[in-house]
This record gives structure tokens, C-alpha cells and sequence, in this order.
């Protein structure tokens, strides 16, 4: 029983692991995709392109969309991790 929850958990481990890559990949190529046009639309400020776009993925690193993706990994763990603790 014990081998199976660990393997269970370690196969929903890499799911939304990789579900979680390929989100955070897409949404950082979406932030650089805005931040592009915004530069091309004179948003720039004065600054070069490459600064303008670290600046705004800056922002994106600490923004709640972000921190909800993480929780979208985080929260299935715990809550299978506390239902098995409850269940034992």
C-alpha cells in the first residue's frame, strides 16, 4: 500500500511538473510578447528593448499570476499528502 501511494505521488509529481513548465513557458513567451509590442508602440521610456523586457519579466516573476501557477502544483500535493496522513 505504502509503495503504491509513493509511486502515485511521484507520477502526479512529474505531471503537473511538466504541466507546470509548460504553462510558465507559455505565459513567459505571452509577457515577452506584450512587452514587445508595448516597446513597439513607444512604451520604451527611453530604455533599450532588452531592458524594457527583463524590467517587465521582472515584474512577471513577482506578479499573482505567477503565484497562482505555483499553487497549481502545490495545492494537489498537499491535499493528497493530507489525505493520506488523515487515511494512515
Amino acid at each position: 500500500m505504502f509503495i503504491r501511494a509513493v509511486i502515485l505521488s511521484a507520477v502526479l509529481f512529474a505531471i503537473l511538473g511538466v504541466i507546470y513548465v509548460l504553462l510558465d513557458s507559455y505565459l513567459r513567451w505571452d509577457t515577452i510578447r506584450q512587452l514587445e509590442r508595448r516597446y513597439a508602440a513607444g512604451e520604451g521610456g527611453g530604455v533599450n528593448r532588452e531592458d524594457f523586457i527583463e524590467k517587465g519579466l521582472a515584474t512577471y516573476e513577482r506578479s499573482t499570476e505567477k503565484k497562482v501557477l505555483m499553487g497549481l502544483f502545490a495545492i494537489p500535493l498537499v491535499v493528497i499528502g493530507l489525505l493520506w496522513f488523515i487515511a494512515k
